[in-house]
């Protein structure tokens, strides 16, 4: 479950905190990639995993989290440039299928 005040992804959305909201795909939506260290995602099956960017050796990349039956599962999910909401339905799909497995 997502912390209180973390920005949430769903039904093609960022909603902020603060009670904005961003369109995906858009030039708002890559902009505020560049500033953002986390944000929650809802898939359509109401599977949720935690979206954080952290700083690598070659680069900062954003990485995909969720935790099942007290496993945490993680996937790559690539620069801001990637995470389009297609992507991001891709994660939650690789990532629902490794908690099952």
């Amino acid at each position: 479950m997502a912390q209180t005040g973390t920005p949430l992804v769903r039904d093609g959305y960022l909603y902020l905190p603060d009670g904005g909201r961003i369109r995906l795909g858009s030039a708002a939506w890559f902009d505020w990639l560049e500033t953002a260290q986390l944000f929650s995602y809802q898939a359509a099956n109401s599977y949720r995993l935690t979206v954080r960017q952290e700083k690598r050796r070659h680069g900062t990349y954003w990485y995909a989290y969720c935790k099942q039956a007290r496993k945490l599962h993680n996937a790559y999910a690539g620069r801001s440039t990637a995470l389009t909401a297609a992507r991001l339905a891709q994660l939650a799909e690789q990532l629902w299928q490794k908690g099952k497995g």
